[in-house]
């Protein structure tokens, strides 16, 4: 279902839009009438409309059904800032697997600055409109160090570099991810994180993996577990 972004969103029996949300149903995606289109907020309300009206600067969608979804906070995400097209492809993957926070640490291997917010914003509404997810995830910078690693029962680091730990798996509690830039972590930076008590270092039988195929690969094994 095409899905639209609007932050400030409110229960309405209608809405009319007009400016480039308008153009872009009528003139791009050729919306037409009777068609139905999603609004988002990112907070959990999701509105079911249907087009009622279409003229060449602005349309009507019309309330057929309203949810306010309740979200299960499960996973965050804390990523090496990698190159620029990993950097956006892992945001829009993040959204879409449902990670609650991602965390954007400026690893000793990160090659780039991050995107200012108006970008990574965009980035993110892209995502969401196009997975019809509810959530918008919250995205932070921060350092490796000062990650609330206290939150989680279990901590995933993929590790390219380092065996797996043995360390037993938690069916249950809020989860993190750790995924490194293309270099991958300092010796400095394993080292302080294969010695969290939580940690769990996971080297796959592959090949090394890019930033964006690590992101997902890591939440199929987070999500795996907690849905058991």
């Amino acid at each position: 279902m095409k899905a639209i972004y609007q932050k400030q969103l409110t229960s309405q029996e209608s809405y009319h839009l007009k400016g480039d949300e308008a153009h872009h149903l009528i003139h791009v995606t050729r919306i037409e009438l009777n068609e139905e289109v999603l609004l988002l907020n990112g907070n959990g309300l999701k509105i079911k409309t249907r087009v009622t009206h279409i003229s060449k600067r602005e349309l009507t969608l019309t309330t057929f059904d309203e949810q306010c979804v309740t979200k299960s906070s499960l996973m965050d995400l804390a990523l090496g800032v990698p190159k620029k097209e990993a950097l956006e492809l892992s945001l829009k993957q993040a959204v879409e697997l449902g990670f609650d926070r991602i965390f954007l640490i400026r690893s000793h291997y990160s090659q780039i600055k991050v995107p200012d917010s108006e970008r990574i914003e965009s980035l993110l509404m892209s995502a969401l409109e196009q997975s019809n997810y509810e959530f918008m995830p919250i995205v932070k910078e921060m350092s490796w160090r000062d990650l609330p690693f206290e939150d989680y029962t279990e901590v995933l680091m993929m590790d390219s570099q380092h065996p797996s730990s043995t360390k037993v798996v938690s069916k249950t509690g809020k989860k993190l991810l750790i995924v490194g830039p293309e270099g991958g972590f300092s010796p400095s930076e394993t080292q302080m994180l294969h010695q969290l008590k939580n940690v769990r270092v996971l080297q796959l039988p592959t090949g090394i993996l890019r930033t964006p195929t690590a992101v997902a690969t890591g939440a199929g094994i987070l999500l795996e577990s907690l849905l058991d």
